[in-house]
């Protein structure tokens, strides 16, 4: 059974005091994987030419890739000494257009420009590796690197979340008592409000030549994050062309606390148990 004191009058006369503060934090981690994101595209008159040529870029990447995506004997699970955790690539699609000249004038008696293109999508956790490998990628032939971006695994999401919660709290806590000292009071929280964690967002650029590109990317890279257990709420960081080392990735955190003096009143408003 619970019961509370009548209202009473404030002992030392003093009236009650409220502060509100808002904590912050941010904690800061190397990123795990890195997704290198890359585009395979070959241009020519000669259709047949073009789709011979971006393919045999497509062979040579894969074969150059499983070998350091080797996998348990279920055929899914990566070896623990595997570089990469995962490789997809998207079909060849081919585009067909007019030539032009100098001027952007359509000139319809010449061959059209077939172009042959696709896009794949590496997932690293060997950092070391993926120096390596992104500097033989970056000399391949009808290959470009469109972009890395910088993820954590979703355990170490979750864990730097929560240490960013707890030290935000703390820092509203220390505000909070900072200015009730100044004054000569003593305060308790009553009320605390929590900020959503933050990330860095997903701001990626491309070509216009690259938007379809970008999207089936995007959509390979959903596939990927639940495949592999991995976070997409925008904890990561992107970087234009060859990765070259894993970036820092910052988690944030905010509350809004309220506080009020405990010093100010005989037990007024408390619930005593009984």
């Amino acid at each position: 059974m619970s019961r509370k004191r009548p209202h009473s009058s404030p002992s030392h006369g003093q009236p009650r005091l409220e502060i509100l503060v808002d904590g912050k934090a941010s904690v800061f981690r190397k990123a795990e994987r890195a997704y290198v994101r890359v585009t395979i595209s070959s241009a020519s008159t000669d259709q047949s030419q073009a789709f011979e040529n971006a393919q045999s870029t497509v062979t040579t990447l894969t074969s150059q890739i499983r070998l350091l995506a080797t996998k348990m004997e279920d055929g899914v699970t990566p070896h623990p000494s595997a570089a990469v955790t995962a490789f997809t690539v998207s079909p060849l699609s081919t585009f067909s257009r007019f030539q032009r000249d100098d001027r952007g004038n359509l000139l319809e008696r010449k061959p059209k420009e077939h172009t042959v293109s696709t896009s794949a999508e590496i997932i690293f956790r060997n950092m070391e590796r993926l120096a390596e490998i992104s500097a033989e990628l970056a000399t391949m032939q009808h290959l470009s690197i469109t972009g890395t971006e910088w993820r954590l695994t979703e355990p170490t999401r979750l864990e730097i979340e929560r240490e960013a919660r707890i030290k935000a709290i703390k820092d509203a806590v220390q505000k909070a008592e900072d200015f009730a000292g100044v004054v000569a009071r003593r305060v308790v929280a009553v009320e605390i409000k929590d900020g959503a964690s933050s990330g860095p967002g997903h701001t990626s650029h491309y070509p216009m030549r690259q938007m379809q590109m970008a999207q089936m990317q995007q959509q390979q890279q959903a596939q990927m994050m639940a495949q592999h257990g991995m976070s997409g709420d925008g904890m990561a960081v992107t970087s234009d062309g060859p990765a070259l080392e894993p970036k820092t990735i910052t988690v944030s955190a905010s509350v809004s606390a309220k506080f009020v003096s405990i010093d100010g009143y005989d037990e007024d408003d408390m619930e005593i148990a009984g």
